[in-house]
């Protein structure tokens, strides 16, 4: 500021010297000397303006991170029960020692089910042979079937042989004619009785019928009308009998319709056996017909029959066979039983681990009602701390954290965020996994530990440089460049970190923000604004003079929250005694 008054005193001196030297009678020209007044001029005010380097405000993720005292647990513990009961004979290990997956814990007593273990396998050694004679009596079954379908087969064959013989005496067909032309009018006559019958009891199920419908709509309307139970039951029966009938009248046309059907195969029989003897006069015709007649139809079935039995001969071996197979199956079955029986003697650890506690000893019972031994996994230990509700509910499960121990930083992950509060300490229970394989050794089940997670975040917020906000009071705001000068914005300011603060509400993106402090920035101050990407932090120092030339920018919002230990931020706290915030 005094170099600019300096530059404006000598400016004023120059003035008055040219006005001195125009008085004087000097030929220099006047319009020369205002230019060469207004150019320093210009100069002089350039250089009055404060520079200040300006950028836009930036949208990116802003969290808070809050350090909390864990406890190390173990993350799983698996007892181990014995499949079956039995005197101990064997036993390998003590507390405290380290087993692997696999490893023999101890032995029960297996005389018994050595036993069993023979009787099975003879079993299985019965059944492969029953199996085996149940093959060969199909084998043999079956070939007896195939000649039996060949006899059959032969039977079938002869028939037209025989048909072709009897054709030999067709003289005297004139009296079969007769015969056969007398049997088809008889039949026709007796299908033209049996139709008007039908249709006598076709007109009757129609009465019947009728009378049915009636009788179940004064029964519908009894019941609807919630009449007397003597007089529905009256009514229902009255229906039930008229169904009744109905039934029986239709049966009756079925049956007189199936001997209407026969009586034309017989009718059409004996038109057949009229139109054979009209060229066939002698007897032979009629023994030909009954030929045709009856016996090819039986020697038919019969070879049909003796082909079905074959069949079913076969099917019969066969389900032998199954059944001798199935038998096998299951002393199979027993015998698996019995190694896996045999096999639960040796009692082995399903995982690797640290033994921390044995129920059985040498020569005792081991039973399968309680745990013989007990093994901490070697799996990854877990961390378990607690935190406050408002805590809590911001702490995500998957979320990264760090778990410091005497100051080595192991990788992990939040498990499990509990939705309800913890009766001993009156907090939320938390768990977290460590993923660094380096913390199994370190990280010992029941020891203290430090762990650092996420507890506020703000995804996507408009953010600015935490240097570029002022307070007036309370009211936090920016300067903007409007044209060269520094405007004024009233801000409301959201989540910091140590280089960013979120701006919630004042500004929309587009402005570029003055990120170079300055004591003497006003509302109106002309600047030199010089566009900058990336914000890398103001070399000054703020002094006394500064703060009262213009309100102070505080370190932060008031009652905002600052990360990793400033204002506001979750300080460790020992297991069971919450966080504070």
């Amino acid at each position: 500021m005094n170099k600019n008054i300096i530059k404006k005193s000598g400016a004023v001196c120059l003035s008055f010297m040219l006005g001195a030297v125009l008085l004087c009678g000097c030929t220099s020209p006047v319009g020369g000397s205002e230019a060469e007044s207004a150019s320093e001029a210009e100069a002089s005010e350039e250089e009055a303006k404060l520079d200040v380097e300006v950028m836009s405000p930036e949208v990116k993720d802003i969290s808070i991170s809050s350090n909390f005292a864990g406890t190390v647990v173990a993350q799983s513990e698996v007892y181990v029960i014995p499949m079956i009961s039995g005197e101990v004979v064997e036993k390998n290990y003590e507390v405290g020692d380290h087993v692997n997956e696999g490893d023999l814990l101890f032995k029960i007593d297996d005389e018994a089910l050595q036993i069993a273990l023979t009787q099975a396998e003879a079993n299985v050694t019965s059944a492969q042979a029953g199996l085996s004679a149940q093959k060969a009596a199909a084998e043999a079954t079956k070939a007896s079937s195939n000649a039996t379908r060949a006899q059959a087969t032969q039977t079938v064959g002869e028939i037209p042989y025989n048909a072709e013989a009897m054709n030999v005496n067709v003289d005297s067909a004139y009296a079969t004619k007769r015969s056969a032309n007398n049997s088809l009018k008889s039949a026709w006559a007796s299908i033209d009785h049996m139709e008007d019958q039908l249709d006598d009891l076709e007109d009757a199920r129609d009465a019947a019928e009728s009378a049915a419908a009636t009788a179940k709509a004064a029964y519908e309307e009894l019941l609807a009308k919630g009449a007397s139970e003597a007089d529905i039951a009256a009514a229902l029966k009255t229906y039930t009998t008229a169904e009744s009938t109905v039934s029986e009248l239709d049966s009756s046309i079925d049956t007189l319709e199936l001997n209407i059907k026969t009586s034309k195969y017989s009718a059409d029989s004996a038109e057949m056996q009229y139109d054979v003897a009209t060229e066939n006069y002698n007897l032979s015709q009629m023994k030909r017909s009954n030929y045709n007649t009856y016996t090819v139809p039986t020697t038919l079935y019969g070879a049909y029959a003796s082909a079905v039995g074959a069949n079913a001969s076969d099917v019969g071996a066969d389900a032998q066979v199954t059944s001798s197979a199935a038998t096998v199956k299951q002393a199979q079955a027993g015998l698996d039983s019995a190694k896996l029986q045999l096999e639960y003697t040796n009692v082995k650890a399903p995982v690797s681990g640290t033994i921390t506690s044995i129920g059985v000893t040498l020569h005792n019972m081991a039973t399968q009602s309680s745990a013989a031994y007990t093994i901490q996994s070697d799996d990854p230990n877990k961390i378990v701390f607690y935190a406050a509700e408002e805590t809590a509910k911001n702490i995500r499960s998957g979320s990264d954290a760090i778990v410091t121990k005497n100051g080595v930083d192991y990788k992990a992950k939040i498990l499990t965020v509990y939705d309800t509060i913890d009766a001993t300490t009156g907090l939320f229970k938390i768990e977290a996994s460590v993923t660094d394989s380096a913390a199994a050794s370190a990280l010992i089940s029941g020891s203290s530990v430090s762990i650092k997670t996420v507890t506020r975040r703000s995804g996507n917020a408009l953010s600015v440089p935490i240097d570029a906000v002022y307070y007036d009071g309370d009211q936090a705001y920016v300067y903007v460049n409007d044209n060269g000068t520094a405007k004024r914005v009233d801000v409301t300011p959201g989540l910091s970190d140590d280089q960013s603060i979120e701006i919630a509400e004042g500004l929309t993106g587009n402005e570029k923000v003055v990120v170079t402090w300055a004591g003497s920035l006003r509302d109106g101050t002309a600047i030199n604004a010089k566009d900058v990407t990336a914000y890398t932090g103001n070399d000054h120092t703020k002094t006394n003079a500064d703060t009262t030339a213009a309100p102070d920018k505080k370190a932060e919002a008031p009652g905002a929250d600052k990360a990793n230990g400033t204002t506001n931020a979750m300080v460790p706290v020992s297991a069971g005694a919450g966080d504070q915030g």
